[in-house]
Parts: structure tokens; sequence; C-alpha cells
């Protein structure tokens, strides 16, 4: 007997299913813009799946690429009908998924990323983590790795967005162990789930999936990690760039905050209280210094000791890859650094957004 949204199942499998009748059909949907570079691979991954083929359906919702995504999704779309390439007007990925789950029949549908490759057995073990647990979203892991040509930088940010000291308790980047968890991606749903709590956000631009997940907790159903489920993706190699996508991050789990008036998780919340904490202690010894409020020096002196703990974290992080490359094992404190306090950054940005919509009267 399966058991019940929120409880934990009384056995976990250890085999995918493969002589079971409960196959279930499994949709495939995959957001893309400008993935000429890797959609090919990501696709051809999710048709070759250790499941029954006729079981497999691959939707690519494309948002308007300018390169060659389209011409590849319909050549292979061309020789294999399981494949079909839909349009995303609205170019944002919330958009994409409602447009994959709308256009696709399978029972379960599963978010799949451009940049990833998926392992032949995802499917089956996908099914067989659906039934054994009865829940009604289901996750798994993304295993970070670092592209043929790409240096240090890119390997430390791998390790970065691979440890628990860089993403704290987002379990689907390392842990290797089942449970439930608040979130995961990629993340797979029940094709029933989406007629009780609605679709996708398409107001959010970032942390569409989070915020899906929120609405499905709240409504009894929590999500199911399955650390076999295994993709690989390629996070940004330069940190320029690994900034940018973590203060968008920040930047809309305020708007999810803001929308549900309640955080899920501290680690939604924690590098918001870094950056706060960074930012606020010189600011508050200069105010007692000159108003003698608090002495000055006892300010700075819990200033420094929070900061001094903070670079500690850092300077483990790095520790932690001593048995790799030099050159790796240096960067990785700021590769740290630039997640935590970009996600802050981005998350503090997002309530200077909403306090001056308030003012305006938005």
């Amino acid at each position: 007997m399966s058991a019940a949204p929120g409880e934990a199942p009384g056995t976990t499998p250890t085999t995918p299913d493969r002589t079971g009748a409960d196959r279930p059909s499994i949709s495939f949907v995959v957001a893309s813009l400008n993935e000429e570079a890797s959609i090919g691979a990501c696709v051809r991954s999710l048709l070759d799946q250790d499941y029954p083929s006729e079981h497999i359906q691959v939707a690519v919702v494309d948002g308007g690429s300018t390169d060659r995504t389209c011409e590849i999704v319909s050549e292979i779309a061309a020789a294999d009908p399981r494949v079909q390439l839909l349009h995303n007007p609205a170019r944002i990925a919330a958009s994409a998924f409602n447009i994959g789950v709308a256009g696709t029949t399978g029972e379960l549908i599963s978010l799949a990323s451009a940049h990833s490759r998926t392992d032949p057995q995802y499917a089956a073990v996908l099914a067989e983590a659906f039934r054994t647990s009865g829940a009604a979203l289901v996750g798994g892991r993304m295993d970070a790795e670092a592209g043929p040509d790409s240096g240090p930088m890119a390997a430390a940010i791998v390790a970065a967005t691979s440890s628990p000291l860089g993403l704290g308790s987002a379990k689907h980047h390392y842990s290797a162990e089942p449970g439930w968890v608040d979130t995961a991606f990629p993340g797979a749903y029940r094709r029933e789930l989406f007629d009780v709590i609605g679709g996708f956000d398409e107001s959010l631009v970032r942390n569409q999936d989070d915020e899906l997940h929120l609405r499905a907790r709240l409504a009894g159903h929590r999500m199911w990690f399955e650390p076999r489920l295994r993709s690989r993706y390629r996070p940004r190699a330069e940190l320029r760039r690994l900034w940018r996508q973590y203060y968008q991050y920040g930047w809309w789990r305020a708007m999810t905050v803001h929308k549900h008036r309640r955080v899920v998780s501290p680690r939604h919340v924690a590098p918001a209280a870094l950056v706060a904490g960074l930012a606020a202690g010189p600011v508050l010894a200069a105010a007692a210094r000159h108003r003698l409020v608090l002495g000055h020096r006892l300010v700075l002196g819990v200033w420094a000791a929070g900061a001094g703990s903070w670079a500690a974290l850092l300077a483990v992080a790095g520790w932690r890859e001593r048995d790799g490359p030099r050159a790796v094992a240096r960067r990785v404190p700021a590769a740290v650094a630039c997640l935590q306090v970009a996600y802050g950054a981005g998350f503090w940005g997002g309530v200077a957004h909403l306090v001056r919509r308030s003012v305006r009267g938005g």
C-alpha cells in the first residue's frame, strides 16, 4: 500500500521496476532559448530511456530562439514522433512549463533543463519513486559538471554549487539520501496535481518551480526526493555570470515571500541576513561613535565576529577541496561568496522594488 503524501513510505526502492504492470506514461517538458549547444544531447538523453518507448513523450517549448535550437529539435522530431516543438511567446520558464503541461498527455510530467543530460534509468526510477512514495511531486538530484574546455574557476563553481556550504539545505544539489524535501529540481508531478493547485505562476521569471512546490505543500502535498534520479548540468563558468544568475534568484525569492507572506526554509533568507549584517556593521559602528548610543568598539567587535565566522566558512569550503587541484581549491571560497552575497543582494533588491511599488501605489 502506498504511503500518504507527507509520510515516509515503508520502503525505498533500490532498483527500477522493470516488470510491474504499472508503467505510467511520462511527458518531459524542456524550456529552451538559444540552446543549440546542448539541446540535441538533452532531447536524445530523454528519448534513450530504459523504459517503454511508447510511454515517453518530449516537448521542447521554445521562447523564440535565434540560433539553431528550433532547427535541431525539428530535425529530431521529424525522425521521432515522440518529440514535439512548441512555442512560448512570453519567453519565460513558467509560461513554457504551462504550455508543456497543456500540450502533452503523460500521466507524469517531468521538467528537464535544456542544459542537462538525463541518465537512461531516469524514467524507470521516476515511475518507481512515485509508486512507492505515494507522492504527488518527486524531485531528483542535479549533478554539476564543468565543461571539457573550462578552467579552474568553472571547476570551483561546480564545487560550490555541489556543497551544503555553498547552497545550504538544498539537498537536490548534493545529498545521497532519499526523503521529503520542500523543493527540488528537476521536478516531476502527477498530472492531476495541476487540477488541484493550478499551474506555474507566470508573474514569476525565476523561482516559479519553488513557488508551485510551496502551493502544493500548503495543499497537503510534499515532495519526495530520490537521489537516484540524476541529471547532469553545467553551471555558469564565470563569477560575473554566476552573480547575475543568483542575484535574480534572490530577487524573485523576495517576490515569492511577498506573495505568500511566509518563508519556507531558513536558507531562503540566510543570504539576505548575511548581506544585511556585512553592510550594517560599519554603519552601526559609525552611528554609535557619533551618537554614543552604544560603544562603537562593541558594535565593531560583534560585526567582526560575524564576518570572521563567515570568512572561516569560506576557508572551510576551500579546504574541503584540498585533494583536488590547488588552483580550484583557491577559487572555491570566492565562488561560495559569490553565490551567497549575490542571492542576498538580490533579495534586498527585490524588497526595495516592492517598497517602491508600494509607495507608488502599484
